[in-house]
């Protein structure tokens, strides 16, 4: 049975799939004591339409080949500047930097612990250019 420990761990994963993503400002919230009915909350911001859905889609992809992890709800299906996505013990808010302001999430859960996570080392770029040949 999957408890808190196991949804902790399955929300720093989808905080590091958003962050592969770019996200930006990603917050993960315990909020059991204030809900009851999941765990944990990720709210994190996207610069635009089409970097919402990338981010949406790189959660859900992730989440189904290496956690067989499936969506149980999606709201924002239609809309360009939020979604939200329940996995039963945690719940993932994506916006645009405007929405996020405006509905306020991380002002109703500031008292709630913040839980870290460990951001994805990128590689880093190494030149494809070769050394060039000395004379001997």
């Amino acid at each position: 049975m999957k408890d808190k420990k196991y949804y902790k761990k399955l929300a720093q994963d989808a905080a590091k799939a958003m962050d592969f993503k770019k996200a930006e400002e990603i917050k993960i919230y315990d909020v059991e004591s204030k809900t009851g009915l999941f765990y944990y909350a990720i709210v994190a911001t996207a610069i635009s339409s089409p970097h919402i859905k990338a981010i949406e889609e790189e959660v859900i992809t992730k989440f189904k080949k290496e956690k067989n992890e499936y969506l149980l709800y999606r709201d924002g299906i239609t809309s360009q500047q939020w979604k939200v996505l329940d996995y039963g013990g945690i719940v993932i808010h994506i916006f645009d930097p405007s929405t996020r302001e405006f509905y306020g999430i991380d002002k109703r859960y500031d008292d709630c612990k913040k839980i870290e996570w460990n951001k994805t080392k990128k590689a880093r770029k190494t030149s494809t250019r070769t050394k060039p040949k000395t004379k001997k």
